[in-house]
């Protein structure tokens, strides 16, 4: 698996919609998806909280306090994706936030 470093998700980033899809390979088991998250949430100083397990499908809701957003892993359509929380938020917000783009 690819290292997970802030500039390598930005260039794997893609606005599509209301989601912001990161396009790498996904983790291969429970506990890689977990290091993931972690890694990801470290990267971008996010707290998880709600994290639930479906049969193709992780999803969980990351946030720093003030901006809060879902992270959906898929193994089904083979996808990652993040999309914000509230009807003020769109992806082009969360990726300016992740990215320093503002």
């Amino acid at each position: 698996m690819q290292q997970l470093t802030i500039q390598n998700l930005k260039a794997l980033s893609k606005i599509d919609g209301q989601a912001l899809f990161i396009d790498t390979p996904l983790p291969s088991t429970p506990l890689k998806t977990q290091q993931w998250e972690q890694t990801f949430c470290t990267l971008f100083d996010l707290t998880a909280t709600n994290q639930e397990w479906g049969a193709d499908r992780y999803q969980v809701t990351l946030s720093n306090g003030s901006f809060s957003c879902m992270l959906f892993i898929e193994w089904l359509c083979e996808a990652i994706w993040l999309e914000p929380i509230g009807s003020n938020e769109n992806a082009q917000d969360l990726y300016d936030y992740l990215f320093d783009e503002t």
